[in-house]
């Protein structure tokens, strides 16, 4: 079965799971909250503060002990109706990992949703005109929002949106690599369905804000996709508009693209506040690009089954480089991946605030 988590495409069976094993119950007033109260994720963002803040992008995923348990036989859409398992499943990292920030549980494609598109994602993902499902997804979202900014005031709460590009390509490649038809619907001058996506997508940033994200994450995951001259003669223009529209809803954006370090003199040219770069450039090669940039990231997701010391040796060297720009969060160079195992995660959260430099 495939399911999209975040932004990705992951095949259930493909990727082997850990074994089930009973967890001790945690202490979350103890080990998670931010004693000074600070969001300092959100500060970080805004160029304010220099300090160890670490999240973990697709945080709220299937690799957490009691997902399953959460999401009792439904289907992923069914989830995201409910407005409790939203706040549960948003806030579920919190019992096991030492985090700054709590990303909301849902989905790039919901703007779809509000366009006459049916949105499947059993039996691979599905995006299709007709048999649109009258139902408001941005409702019980925004109502999650407002009770996880409530209860975790000491948090900074991230929205997600999928970038035009990326989002549009789940309509036209239903998640395939490669992106040829949507690459040839844009090159032939066809973008209606673009100019209408990036509105409704920012529509979706809005909700988010308004609700209570203090800052947006743009999902543009599926740029590195394109070459340097495609994305300039058909996406460039667009691009701009959109990150552009979303820094005007006031809260700071965080910018990412995988595979993506060819465009990354024209994702500068963005201006977001922070840009989130995968593992394959380091953060001292981003830093000769521009040195005065806030960066998110940057350890490779695949390497998270590794022993606990080469763990250990890599975190302390993104921190490490991270300490020369002017400000750096630390992250994944991409989603946590089903089969990773939640201690992992934890080891490296509890590193970067043991960080010292």
């Amino acid at each position: 079965m495939l399911y999209l988590e975040g932004n990705e495409l992951i095949a259930e069976g493909f990727l082997q799971r850990p074994p089930k094993i009973k967890f001790k119950t945690i202490n979350t007033h103890r080990t998670l909250r931010n004693v000074n109260g600070r969001k300092k994720i959100l500060e970080i963002s805004k160029g304010d503060l220099q300090d160890n803040a670490v999240w973990f992008m697709r945080q709220a995923g299937r690799y957490l002990p009691e997902y399953e348990s959460q999401k009792k036989g439904r289907t992923f859409l069914e989830m995201l109706k409910d407005p409790s398992t939203i706040t549960r499943i948003s806030s579920l990292p919190l019992n096991y990992l030492e985090v700054d920030a709590i990303v909301i549980f849902t989905d790039i494609l919901i703007p779809f949703t509000k366009l006459g598109y049916a949105v499947s994602y059993e039996n691979g993902i599905s995006v299709k005109e007709g048999n649109k499902e009258d139902f408001d997804y941005y409702a019980p979202l925004s109502k999650a929002l407002g009770k996880i900014s409530e209860d975790h005031g000491e948090k900074t709460i991230v929205g997600v949106v999928g970038g035009p590009f990326t989002t549009l390509s789940y309509l036209y490649d239903q998640g395939k690599s490669g992106y040829h038809r949507s690459k040839e619907v844009l090159a032939s001058g066809e973008g209606g369905v673009l100019k209408e996506l990036t509105e409704e997508i920012l529509e979706f940033a809005r909700v988010q804000v308004d609700a209570g994200a203090d800052i947006i994450q743009i999902f543009d995951s599926w740029l590195g996709g394109v070459s340097e001259n495609y994305y300039a003669d058909h996406l460039e223009r667009n691009e701009k508009y959109f990150v552009e529209k979303v820094k005007e809803l006031g809260k700071p954006v965080i910018f990412f693209s995988e595979g993506a370090s060819h465009l990354y003199p024209k994702f500068i040219e963005l201006r977001p506040e922070v840009f989130s770069i995968d593992w394959r450039m380091s953060i001292d090669g981003f830093g000769e690009i521009c040195k005065d940039c806030v960066v998110q990231g940057n350890l490779d997701p695949h390497l998270l089954g590794t022993d606990d010391e080469y763990l250990k040796s890599e975190t302390s060297r993104i921190m490490d480089q991270g300490r020369r720009l002017k400000g750096h969060i630390f992250n994944l160079g991409h989603g946590v991946l089903p089969w990773t195992d939640w201690r992992k995660l934890a080891m490296v959260a509890k590193e970067v605030h043991a960080y010292e430099g």
